[in-house]
């Protein structure tokens, strides 16, 4: 699963191998009803901003179950920072 950062060109641009594992770690820990937990690991997802906004919430969720997952937040909450300055979406392309 790799993340991107899509402007709104819609011009995307990869995160990093690091952020992929992050990510991946913070969806192991979403709970069932969240907009994570539908990120499916082999098709493409894409979150636009008022989304992204929920998902800032749902990291909050996270770091009360699993404190153990705080940097990787900490990184994805600077990424979701990149993506609003772009006006734009986080991109998911499944495996």
């Amino acid at each position: 699963m790799d993340v991107y950062v899509e402007n709104q060109n819609h011009e995307r641009s990869l995160a990093g191998a690091d952020v992929n594992r992050r990510f991946a770690r913070i969806l192991s820990a979403a709970a069932p009803s969240s907009l994570l937990s539908g990120v499916h690991p082999h098709g493409d997802t894409m979150f636009n901003i008022p989304q992204l906004n929920m998902i800032e919430s749902e990291f909050d969720g996270i770091l009360a179950r699993r404190p153990d997952l705080a940097d990787d937040i900490a990184e994805l909450r600077g990424l979701l920072e990149e993506v609003r300055r772009r006006r734009g979406y986080l991109w998911i392309c499944g495996d």
